[in-house]
């Protein structure tokens, strides 16, 4: 068997292991694969993937670092970026998420992800403002992205404007993914600061049972039981 040849099958017995969430076994092939061939962006980006998924955000970044370095497409640098975007997200580069998103922005691709991941960024930096344009800007370009509906709703919610509004976005993004607990947790706090202490708590014990370990949601439902006495 030609090396060629072998790194493709290193490769697609490594993304089988991905499907099946056997990150070890998935990432003995892509390495094996890399020794192979250092230079080839599909076992770079599924290295970054494997990375990513458990947690190595450092060498995620490496191997996506040097996938950009590689003559790539279009598409797949943008894929690229935007979780690469994310990974700084988690990591609290704001600087190096933002500029990354805004690249992709700049390059003309038209995203509800990457208008909401920006606008995400925005609220952490205390632009409401801008946090709220680009979260618009998300929902026009898909209005089933629940994470961009959440987010604006919860944004007027802390900020206590809006809050019919705030409602009604939290209403969609729960109606759009019934299980998250984040999203119950927005609807929940809405409900609070609208002054309906019944609705918020059934919806933030709900979040609170499917994410316990989540401190935010904890304190929501504890302010909420305090007031509720």
């Amino acid at each position: 068997m030609e090396e060629a040849e072998k790194v493709e099958q290193l490769l697609t017995e490594g993304e089988k292991h991905l499907k099946e969430q056997s990150f070890e076994k998935a990432l003995i092939n892509f390495l094996t694969a890399y020794e192979m061939d250092k230079k080839n962006s599909d076992t770079l980006y599924l290295l970054g993937i494997t990375y990513t998924r458990i947690g190595k955000y450092e060498s995620a970044l490496f191997n996506f670092e040097q996938m950009l370095n590689l003559d790539i497409s279009y598409i797949n640098k943008i894929h690229t970026q935007m979780v690469m975007g994310y990974i700084y997200t988690i990591l609290d580069d704001l600087d190096r998420a933002l500029e990354l998103f805004r690249e992709i922005v700049d390059a003309g691709f038209e995203s509800a992800q990457v208008f909401a991941a920006i606008g995400y960024i925005m609220d952490r930096r205390g632009n409401f403002k801008e946090a709220c344009m680009n979260l618009y800007r998300a929902i026009d370009i898909d209005p089933k992205n629940a994470n961009a509906r959440n987010s604006l709703g919860y944004i007027y919610a802390e900020a206590g404007i809006n809050l019919e509004e705030a409602l009604a976005e939290c209403k969609k993004a729960v109606a759009i993914d019934k299980e998250n607990p984040a999203y119950l947790d927005s609807l929940g706090w809405v409900y609070y600061k609208l002054g309906k202490l019944s609705q918020a708590k059934s919806y933030l014990k709900k979040a609170s049972k499917m994410a316990h370990e989540n401190e935010e949601i904890q304190t929501h439902l504890r302010i909420v039981s305090q007031n509720s006495k």
